[in-house]
C-alpha cells in the first residue's frame, strides 16, 4: 500500500494498492514500446545498482551505513522505496496475501508463454517446474489453445492436487 510519493508523481497516490515488479517499465524505451520484450533499458533487473536512479543514493540504512536496494524493489523489507515504473496498481479489494504472486510468478510464466514461446493452437508443450511460474506458463499454454500440456517436476507433492 503506497504510503507516500515523490514530488510531482501522479501515477500513484498514498493509499493505492500496488504490486512491486522486478522488471519495471519506463514506458518510453524501445523495449517498453515493443510487443516482443519487457527488458526496459532503464529499469531492467540490475543486481549491482542497489541505489535509486534519480540521485544514485540508497533510501535505506542500518547503524548509520547505507544499505543497498535489492533488485530495485527491496521486497524483503517491511517498507520499501521504488521507482514508479516498478509498481503495478491493483484493485484495492484484491486480497494482498493472495495477489502477491502476481507480481512475479504469474506475470513471468504467463508472459513467457504468451509473448515469447507463443505456442500454436493444437500444439503440445512441456512445462519444466510446476511452481507459481510453471503453473502460470501452463495457463498461458491453455489460453493459447494447445492440445496437450506435459508437466514435469521433481517434487512429487506438486502433483497431489
Amino acid at each position: 500500500i503506497v504510503e507516500s510519493v515523490g514530488l510531482g508523481l501522479t501515477d500513484v497516490k498514498p493509499g493505492d494498492h500496488v504490486l512491486p515488479v522486478f522488471t519495471g517499465e519506463c514506458r518510453e524505451c524501445r523495449h517498453c514500446k515493443s510487443e516482443e520484450s519487457n527488458m526496459c533499458d532503464l529499469l531492467r533487473i540490475n543486481t549491482d545498482r542497489g541505489v535509486m536512479l534519480n540521485d544514485g543514493k540508497s533510501r535505506f540504512s542500518t547503524k548509520g551505513q547505507p544499505l543497498h536496494h535489492f533488485l530495485g524493489t527491496s521486497t524483503f523489507s517491511e517498507y520499501t522505496v521504488v521507482h514508479v515504473g516498478c509498481v503495478a496498481k491493483i484493485n484495492p479489494a484484491a486480497p494482498l496475501d493472495k495477489v502477491c504472486i502476481l507480481s512475479c510468478g504469474l506475470s513471468t510464466g504467463l508472459g513467457a508463454t504468451l509473448n515469447v514461446a507463443k505456442p500454436k493452437k493444437g500444439h503440445s508443450v512441456a512445462i519444466f517446474g510446476l511452481g507459481a511460474v510453471g503453473l502460470a506458463a501452463a495457463e498461458g499454454a491453455r489460453i493459447s489453445g494447445v492440445s496437450r500440456i506435459i508437466g514435469v517436476d521433481l517434487n512429487p507433492r506438486r502433483f497431489d492436487e
